[in-house]
């Protein structure tokens, strides 16, 4: 990960049918609030090469005032195809995306702070 998009811990899924394939959702240690979003401009990010390039994505996601964070535990993804990702933020919110990361939209908001999410059972397209 290029260390301009973010340089500290942050929660990584991969691809449940093809390992070269992974997500990821960066956090900013540099900044007055550490852990957060870079910028206040949240994206996940995608590697379809094991790591050698990353593609930013946000779509449907917050442009900016979003300072929050997404839990190492927080991200997860499903078995279906196209993959479906889901993620939650300290913020309370609770996010998804049917198309692997392409584009995202917010399921829940005003929640406590999400610790951790998992998908269960077989989701239907």
């Amino acid at each position: 990960m290029p260390k301009e998009v973010g340089d500290i811990g942050f929660p990584m899924v991969v691809h449940p049918r093809n390992a070269e394939v992974a997500w990821v959702f960066p956090m900013d240690g540099q900044s007055v609030w550490p852990r957060v979003s870079p910028e206040g401009k949240p994206a996940a990010y995608v590697t379809r090469d094991g790591g050698e390039t990353w593609q930013r994505l946000a779509a449907g996601l917050p442009a900016e005032q979003a300072w929050w964070t997404v839990k190492r535990q927080a991200m997860c993804a499903d078995a279906s195809n196209p993959v479906g990702l889901y993620f939650g933020t300290t913020g309370g919110e609770l996010w998804m995306s049917r198309d692997e990361g392409a584009q995202w939209r917010c399921m829940a908001r005003h929640l406590p702070e999400i610790y951790a999410v998992e998908v269960a059972g077989n989701l239907a397209r």
